[in-house]
């Protein structure tokens, strides 16, 4: 898939020559998916960092989104995925910024009175459902690991080591304590206490719903000096 050598140097060519239009209107359209959620300067420096990407993949050794020319493209993409996922946007309003090009193409080339032209359209919309379709699944992927990062924070958060007094700190418990939590319950009390020097540690619930049987002995067991 992607363009051979002649597709590859008419596509450099048509954003070359019409790279102004071209830029306005891909960021107009664009911006109509977003709904002022990026501004209007951030948005065009992202639409003319992709832009002029493509030119510099486009060459005469044809372009494809897996090509070695295209490194810097996908870099860019990767680029906009990661940070649209951290933003919130979704797949889809991320995925269309790039999928709005092939609109733009069509707005602003003469495609009706030129078989030429349009039978280059068609190919350079299948490129385009490519670039579109690698900055889906990259989008995805950042999104898991945002999504990963979020839930990790989150549980540390759920578990604090308190000092109570000198040398004595306290690990509240409070709801489920699963395998995953009752790790980072451990790592965080073993650090507190190297930290603090403190000798004591003890574990407490106030409120604990239905456990596992592994969790139960956990959850319940309080730990004070050993004898």
């Amino acid at each position: 898939m992607g363009l051979d050598a002649a597709e590859g140097e008419r596509f450099a060519a048509v954003l070359v020559r019409h790279e102004d239009q071209i830029v306005k209107r891909w960021t107009e359209l664009v911006a109509e998916t977003l709904r002022g959620r990026l501004s209007q300067a951030e948005l065009g420096r992202q639409v003319t960092e992709i832009h002029r990407s493509l030119v510099a993949a486009a060459g005469p050794s044809g372009m494809s989104v897996d090509g070695e020319a295209a490194g810097e493209l996908r870099a860019v993409l990767s680029e906009l995925s990661v940070a649209r996922a951290r933003q919130g946007f979704t797949a889809t309003e991320t995925a269309v910024s790039i999928f709005a090009l092939k609109d733009t193409l069509r707005d602003i080339l003469d495609i009706r009175d030129s078989p030429e032209l349009l039978s280059d359209y068609v190919e350079f919309s299948r490129l385009i459902d490519e670039l579109g379709l690698f900055t889906f699944e990259t989008y995805t992927k950042a999104r898991e690991s945002v999504v990963a990062d979020q839930a990790e924070q989150l549980l540390e958060l759920s578990t604090p080591v308190v000092k109570l007094w000198e040398g004595v700190v306290a690990v509240p418990l409070v709801g489920t304590l699963d395998s995953a939590r009752a790790q980072v319950v451990m790592e965080k009390l073993l650090q507190t206490l190297v930290d603090t020097g403190s000798p004591t540690r003890s574990s407490t619930s106030p409120v604990c719903p239905p456990w596992t049987r592994r969790s139960r002995s956990t959850c319940s067991r309080r730990l004070s000096r050993p004898a």
